[in-house]
C-alpha cells in the first residue's frame, strides 16, 4: 500500500457515546483497519485493546496529553504497548504551556528528554502541529522552533498537511525540508470560510488541499502512516469517515 492509513478516532468521537464497541465495529464498516487513539473512551486501556481486537481493528498510533507524558513518561510506554503501538503523539501545545519563545524552548527540550525515554522502549515520540505553530517568533516560526530544540531521533513529526497549509506554509517544500523526521501526517481537507470565518473542514477531496502532491512528497520524507482526522462534520460524522475512507483507498489504487 503506497499510502497506508488509519481514521484518528477523534474524528467520530460522538459515535463512542455509550456503545464503544458498535462505534469500533461501524469505523471498520467504513472502511478502516487502523486507528490513531486519542485517549481510551473512559476504557481501560486493556479492556478498549480487547474491543479494537473484536473489531478488526489496529491501534498504530495514539494521541497522549503534553503535560501528563512529560509527569511520568513510563505511564505513555506503558499505555503504548498494551496496544502494540509504537508511535505516541503530543497533539498539542499552545499559548496556556507556551506563552512566548522562552516557553516553546523549554516545550521542546522537555519533549525531546520524553522522547528518548520513549525511545529506549522502541517508541518514536512526534509532535502534531496546528496553524499557530507557523506564527513567526524570536526570527523564526515555532515550529522551526521546536524541532531545532529537539534530535531527531527523539522528537518527529506527525504533520498535519492542513492546518500547515492553513498557517500559510509550502506544505510540499516543509515535509521536502524535514525529510528523514517525518513519522507520519495527518491527512485533513478544508476549504475557505465566507468572509472572516476560519477554514470549513471537509471530507478529502471536496476541498482545496492539493493531494496529487502533498501525498506523494509525504511519501517521500518518509511518512509510515497517513491518518485521517477530519475535527468537524457538516454532516454524519461516520458518513465522512466513509468518504475518506473511500478517497484513501483509491489514491491507493491510482
Amino acid at each position: 500500500m503506497k499510502y497506508p492509513y488509519g481514521l484518528q478516532l477523534y474524528s467520530v468521537r460522538d459515535k463512542f457515546e455509550g456503545n464503544v464497541a458498535g462505534a469500533l465495529d461501524a469505523v471498520k464498516a467504513a472502511g478502516f483497519d487502523c486507528v490513531e487513539l486519542a485517549g481510551t473512551c473512559g476504557l481501560a486501556p486493556g479492556a478498549l485493546r480487547a474491543m479494537l481486537d473484536a473489531a478488526g481493528l489496529r491501534a498504530v498510533s495514539m494521541h497522549y496529553g503534553y503535560t501528563e507524558l512529560i509527569g511520568d513518561p513510563g505511564a505513555a510506554a506503558g499505555m503504548a504497548e498494551t496496544f502494540g503501538i509504537v508511535d505516541v503523539v503530543v497533539p498539542w501545545l499552545g499559548p496556556d504551556l507556551c506563552p512566548d519563545h522562552d516557553a516553546w524552548v523549554a516545550a521542546a527540550r522537555a519533549m525531546d528528554a520524553a522522547g528518548a525515554l520513549l525511545r529506549a522502549r522502541g517508541i518514536q515520540l512526534s509532535y502534531h502541529n496546528h496553524s499557530h505553530e507557523f506564527q513567526m517568533l524570536g526570527g523564526g516560526t515555532i515550529f522551526d522552533l521546536i524541532y531545532a530544540n529537539s534530535a531527531p531521533g527523539h522528537l518527529a513529526l506527525q504533520l498535519d498537511t492542513c492546518w500547515s497549509t492553513v498557517g500559510g506554509a509550502d506544505t510540499v517544500a516543509l515535509l521536502a525540508r524535514y525529510a528523514g523526521r517525518v513519522a507520519m501526517v495527518h491527512v485533513k481537507d478544508y476549504r475557505a470560510g465566507a468572509g472572516s470565518a476560519g477554514p470549513v473542514l471537509t471530507e478529502l477531496g471536496r476541498g482545496i488541499m492539493d493531494w496529487s502532491s502533498v501525498l506523494p512528497a509525504a511519501k517521500a520524507a518518509g511518512a509510515r502512516w497517513f491518518i485521517v482526522e477530519q475535527d468537524e462534520s457538516q454532516g454524519d460524522s461516520m458518513e465522512s469517515a466513509a468518504v475518506n475512507a473511500a478517497f484513501m483507498a483509491a489514491c491507493n489504487e491510482a
